[in-house]
This record gives structure tokens, sequence and C-alpha cells, in this order.
């Protein structure tokens, strides 16, 4: 039997009776081994886990800078920055996706 293709989902728990599922499907490569290809799509899918402390932070610094106004100076501008980081790490990721 041969793989040519490996699918992997997860569904993460967003509390509150809410789930996320998110997956991936990856065609394998002449000369890729299956079990090399299923690693890739597992760290590919657990690192868009919502519950990701970086997305928590982003997603709070976010809701931060749409209502500045309750917000001291400083938090705004330390959630600008938590922003302007995380959107260049995706970025960064994204030109590296392992597959």
């Amino acid at each position: 039997m041969k793989a040519t293709k490996i699918y992997y989902k997860k569904l993460f728990n967003l509390g509150n009776f809410q789930n996320e599922e998110i997956g991936v499907e990856i065609e394998v490569e002449y000369g890729e081994r299956a079990v090399d290809v299923l690693q890739k799509a597992r760290q590919f899918v657990n690192g868009l886990d919502p519950k990701n402390e970086k997305e928590r932070k982003y997603n709070e610094a976010c809701d931060i800078l749409k209502n500045k106004n309750a917000w001291n100076y400083q938090r705004v501008v330390e959630a600008e920055e938590l922003v302007k980081q995380y959107e260049a790490d995706k970025e960064r990721v994204e030109e590296e996706l392992p597959f």
C-alpha cells in the first residue's frame, strides 16, 4: 500500500460549548515518507491552535486597538507593538510552510 495524500485534522475546544476544526491535506511527493508528511501536517495544524498563547495575546491587543480611548497610552502602544510583531512573525511563518 502506498500513501499518496495525508489528511490531518484536529478539533479544538474553544470553551463555551464551541469548537473549531482545523485540518490540512498534503500530497506525499515521490521520495517522501508518509510518516514525515504526517508529522509536518500535525505541526502545521497544532500551530494554528486557537488557544495558542500568542494568538490569544494578539486577539486581546486587537481588541484594545479597537477601543483605544478605554485604555491608557502605554497599553495602547504595547498593543500596537504586539500586533506589529505578531503579523510580521505570521507572514514569515507563511513563507516557511513545511510543505
